[in-house]
C-alpha cells in the first residue's frame, strides 16, 4: 500500500469543531435542543403557574443554546484562521440568528407575564 492510503487525510483548519461539523452543531443547537427542551417541560394536564415558568425558562434556555452555539462556531472559526469566506458566512448567520433569538427570549417573557396574569 502506498503512504497515501494508508494515512489519515488531515482536516483543513477550521472545518470541525473537536470531531463534530459544523452543520451538526447548528442542528443540534438551533433545532434539536430547543425542541427537546420544550417537549420535556409540556405539562400533562392543564398548566398551573409553575408550569407557565418551566415552559418560559425551557424557551430561554433553547434560545441561549441557539446563540451560544452560532456564536461559537464563528470565534472557532476566527481562532482557527479559517478561510475569510467561512468567517463571513457564519457571521452572516451569527448576524441573522442571534437578534432571532434574543426577540424569542423577549416573547417568552412577555407570553410569561400574559400567562400569569401580570
Amino acid at each position: 500500500m502506498t503512504d497515501v492510503a494508508t494515512k489519515p487525510r488531515p482536516t483543513r483548519p477550521g472545518t470541525s469543531l473537536r470531531g463534530f461539523s459544523a452543520p451538526l452543531v447548528l442542528v443540534l443547537g438551533l433545532v434539536i435542543v430547543p425542541i427537546a427542551l420544550a417537549l420535556m417541560t409540556l405539562p400533562q394536564g392543564a398548566p398551573t403557574d409553575e408550569d407557565y415558568v418551566r415552559m418560559a425558562f425551557a424557551s430561554v434556555a433553547g434560545c441561549t443554546i441557539g446563540i451560544v452555539s452560532v456564536v461559537g462556531l464563528l470565534v472557532d472559526r476566527i481562532v482557527r484562521r479559517a478561510r475569510a469566506s467561512t468567517i463571513v458566512l457564519f457571521t452572516v448567520i451569527a448576524l441573522v440568528v442571534v437578534p432571532w433569538q434574543l426577540s424569542g427570549i423577549g416573547r417568552a417573557a412577555d407570553q410569561l407575564l400574559v400567562n400569569l396574569s401580570l
